[in-house]
């Protein structure tokens, strides 16, 4: 079933999550379904992929294209370490603790455009001068440069070199890449975040606590992000699967993930839209993000969705 037709200028905000990213297909998936189409497609670090094959051809074909994408690459295509450029990062003045080559390789047979100006939708990604220490927010440019620096984590990966500058990870600056949808005009925006907001109490030993609280503190960056774009711009943050105890490039559950994903999108449109709006200090427990329990109808989709793939 279709959304009925509205007025609002729509926006796909596609958040940052490295390997885990994938997870946002089966948001995707979900939101075409249904007959949601952005007018504006932002993305960030990992998310920077999805908005630009996307963006560049906004309709389901794009989405099996990533599918297809996420489910073929491997942990050594993403993080594949050198001893010798580990060995440098941690003894010498290295930079970084793994090389960039293999995903180049990846994206460079994947990306469906060149240039980010020939994407169909008005596309922005996010980067982190390494210099000023400021969002950039891309246009327009070599696609794949502009993909590979906002996905570059500093520590593990090289900058990359644009223009005589240095850009690294865009979600260190722009974590969710909202801002910029609400530049060009976005006044609905639709945010896919990986494994936030945090819901569920934690246990676990000193190093997994440490590890929990800076995903605790990105949360609330991100939180700020969204109740000051609430002022212009109504939000829909779609449920994330929870990621709790994944490395970020952890591969092993992408189909479960993307799997996942759909099925709670899925459940969640079938909420009035003034139910799904985001509001500052809103609740965030468990009980109300799956308060919207999954119909007979969404399961036969689900069904149907697992057995095509």
């Amino acid at each position: 079933m279709s959304e009925p037709p509205h007025e609002d200028t729509t926006a796909f905000v596609f958040c940052g999550g490295a390997g885990l990213g994938a997870l946002q297909v089966g948001m995707l998936r979900a939101l075409v379904e249904r007959g949601i189409r952005p007018d504006i497609v932002t993305g960030t670090s990992s998310g920077a992929i999805n908005a630009l094959v996307f963006a560049a051809d906004p309709t389901m074909d794009a989405v099996e294209r990533l599918e297809r994408l996420w489910l073929s690459v491997r942990r050594r295509d993403l993080f594949r370490v050198n001893p010798w450029t580990v060995g440098r990062a941690v003894l010498g003045g290295g930079t970084h603790l793994a090389g960039s080559t293999h995903i180049h390789r990846v994206l460079a047979s994947t990306l469906p455009v060149a240039r980010i100006e020939d994407t169909k939708i008005p596309l922005a990604i996010t980067l982190t001068d390494t210099a000023s220490r400021r969002q950039v927010v891309v246009h327009a440019g070599d696609a794949l440069q502009t993909v590979m620096a906002s996905s570059a984590v500093p520590g593990l990966f090289p900058a990359v070199r644009i223009g005589g500058r240095e850009y690294i990870d865009g979600g260190i600056t722009s974590d969710p890449p909202i801002a910029p949808a609400v530049e060009l005009g976005a006044t609905r925006a639709f945010v896919m975040p990986v494994g936030w907001p945090i819901t569920e109490p934690f246990e676990g030993n000193a190093v997994l606590r440490i590890a929990d609280t800076i995903d605790w503190l990105c949360w609330r960056i991100a939180d700020f992000e969204l109740e000051r774009a609430s002022e212009r711009c109504r939000i829909e943050l779609l449920p994330s699967p929870s990621t709790r105890m994944m490395t970020p490039f952890d591969l092993r559950a992408t189909r479960r993930l993307i799997d996942e994903a759909y099925e709670r999108t899925s459940a969640w449109l079938e909420l009035p839209p003034g139910d799904r709006t985001w509001t500052p200090g809103g609740d965030r427990t468990p009980a109300a993000a799956d308060r919207a329990r999954r119909p007979e109808r969404t399961r036969r989709l689900l069904g149907r969705f697992r057995r095509s793939g």
